[in-house]
């Protein structure tokens, strides 16, 4: 019988069976969705799943916020001055509990919660509504510390663009993430494989990462999905991580047009991030955008538009626009 998940040996590992617009749809939902039905072994695996999806980005933030103070002792911020700057961000960032953050310990809890919930789940030890409840407790935790670790990485790039100048954030980012990046998107390069068959990694990658970002109003992970003859538009209103920022939260967005934040201003430095990854950084390397990204841009007094990733079916559809905004030719123009 099939269940909820299954081998993909394309991405290496198990993951969600469905359609897009299945994939669409928040993990969370289809861990509620199985409990109330009594697929007890299928809500076990989704409770899985939502950790492989809650890994990917714990992984990414750790990642990054070493490689920022890396870059910032590199130049010559002292680890004072840093020191200072992290006990700052970890006052300011403190849980609902009061502790203040620190995402190492929270995130073993997490697991062992998990784990712990998904064995009473397979040994058929809970009722229906004591899971459910369960289980949101464990989203909820999974979002308190999520947003902490994505504010953290906007208090140190603004860190990075009050000591260095706005210019520097797109040093940081090359400095940074060029190594996360020739690895976790070395599959979408089109002189080792067409770009057709970089297209079932890159949607499924692309609902992971948003479902673990908690995207949408309610926080459950839903996508907006909307298909066209040339293309998929996701879009996440609020992203969850970066669209959360306003500058009234004291996070810095862009004052000027910079390639790395698609040459907008009122971008938020986090956000930026997805333009270099998605958009600069590929096109630069073997020619075409893995996403083109249309970050939200705050304006005085206005709401942003929500945050949306397109996924082009075919290269040539790429508009030149895409190009233009990161500061390279469009190919053949």
């Amino acid at each position: 019988m099939a269940g909820p998940l299954t081998w993909s040996p394309t991405l290496g590992k198990r993951v969600r069976v469905g359609d897009w617009a299945e994939q669409a749809v928040g993990t969370t939902r289809k861990v509620a969705a199985a409990v109330r039905d009594g697929r007890w072994e299928e809500a076990a695996q989704l409770v899985d799943c939502f950790m492989e999806e809650a890994k990917v980005c714990h992984v990414v933030y750790r990642t990054w916020s070493d490689g920022f103070d890396r870059y910032l002792r590199g130049r010559g911020l002292r680890d004072d001055d840093l020191a200072e700057e992290r006990e700052r961000l970890a006052r300011l960032l403190a849980f609902p509990d009061g502790a203040p953050f620190e995402p190492s310990g929270r995130w073993s809890d997490l697991g062992a919660r998990a784990g712990r919930l998904a064995n009473e789940m397979r040994g058929l030890q809970l009722g229906a509504d004591t899971a459910l409840a369960r289980f949101d407790e464990l989203r909820e935790a999974w979002r308190a510390l999520h947003d902490r670790w994505a504010d953290y990485q906007a208090g140190l790039l603004t860190l990075v663009a009050d000591r260095f100048g706005e210019a520097a954030v797109g040093d940081c980012y090359a400095e940074v993430l060029e190594p996360y990046l020739a690895e976790r998107y070395a599959p979408f390069d089109t002189r080792l494989q067409p770009y057709a068959d970089t297209l079932e990694r890159n949607l499924y990658l692309a609902f992971e990462s948003m479902r673990a970002h908690l995207v949408g109003p309610e926080r459950m992970g839903d996508v907006d999905l909307t298909e066209h003859d040339d293309r998929w538009v996701l879009a996440f209103d609020p992203c969850g991580s970066g669209g959360r920022h306003t500058p009234a939260d004291g996070f810095a967005v862009t004052q000027d047009e910079h390639d790395w934040a698609g040459n907008r201003r009122g971008v938020c430095l986090y956000c930026a991030h997805c333009v270099v990854a998605l958009q600069k950084w590929p096109i630069e390397q073997w020619g075409t955008p893995v996403r083109v990204v249309d970050p939200p841009v705050h304006a005085d007094g206005e709401r942003p538009a929500p945050c949306t990733w397109t996924i082009y079916k075919d290269p040539a559809a790429v508009p030149a626009d895409a190009y233009r905004q990161v500061g390279a030719r469009p190919p053949g123009r």
